[in-house]
């Protein structure tokens, strides 16, 4: 078990439980009549909606979970299966954060539950992040430093 002051490692949802079940029961806990997409896992990764898979890390931090999502195509990182086309413009912005974030974060994987990061790298040493629970901007830069060349990442200005 991790439970040191930041301990990450590479994280795969394990079969059961479904994830779609997961986002059913979600939806239903926050009163949401229907759902577009849920995270499903696809190709070594979580699968939402027409996005590649993202790569997924897991994290403790001060006895908080933590789920840091990253689009395998923006660390370089090639996914079988997976189309090599550029990510549509404004994906981050556009994703329903909440409808992939609220069956992951009460994933049994993670007790009490977990905050979710979706990241976004729009070039150089910068990074974009949408958060769904807690903030831990230091610990979205460490999984970046361990899954790129780059070791000092900044979060980008909100414009």
């Amino acid at each position: 078990m991790l439970d040191s002051m930041q301990s990450l490692e590479p994280w795969l949802p394990p079969m059961t439980p479904d994830l779609a079940v997961l986002a059913m029961e979600a939806a239903d806990a926050a009163d949401t009549p229907s759902l577009r997409a849920w995270p499903e896992r696809r190709q070594g990764g979580i699968g939402f909606g027409l996005l590649p898979p993202f790569l997924c890390w897991r994290g403790r931090r001060n006895g908080a979970w933590h789920l840091i999502l990253l689009q395998a195509r923006e660390v370089g990182a090639l996914v079988p299966g997976a189309r090599t086309e550029p990510l549509p413009v404004g994906w981050l912005e556009e994703l329903d954060l909440d409808a992939l974030a609220r069956p992951l974060a009460r994933h049994p994987d993670f007790p009490g539950g977990a905050s979710v990061h979706v990241v976004h790298l729009p070039g150089g040493e910068t990074f974009r992040v949408r958060t769904f629970g807690s903030g831990a901007p230091d610990l979205v830069a460490e999984v970046l430093k361990r899954t790129s060349h780059i070791q000092i990442w900044n979060l980008a200005e909100e414009t």
